[in-house]
């Protein structure tokens, strides 16, 4: 299997996984929309999150959210463990990391 159609399908599962969790995730390449963004990198898949701006109605800049990003982090981080991924967290920018196990 090529390292393409193996990251396709890494990137599948990982998607199908997130959405039986309840997750709806938009297409990571997605200038505008927010929510659980999923794309490929070189031999991973990485999970992130862009906060709505409903969030903050006020439009703060400074908006960091990070008891969120704290706790859906843990959840991916728990969810993906469980189907069987290789998962690492990056703390600074709140994305998940994703290989087979």
């Amino acid at each position: 299997m090529s390292d393409e159609v193996f990251l396709q399908t890494l990137f599948d599962d990982v998607c199908q996984t997130l959405s039986r969790a309840g997750f709806d995730i938009a297409s990571a390449s997605a200038e505008e929309g927010a929510g659980l963004r999923v794309r490929k990198e070189s031999g991973a898949v990485i999970v992130g999150w862009v906060p709505a701006d409903q969030l903050d109605p006020a439009g703060r800049m400074d908006a960091e959210y990070e008891g969120i990003r704290t706790a859906l982090r843990q959840a991916l981080l728990e969810i993906l463990t469980q189907a069987g991924f290789a998962v690492q967290a990056d703390r600074s920018s709140g994305e998940v990391r994703v290989e087979p196990a």
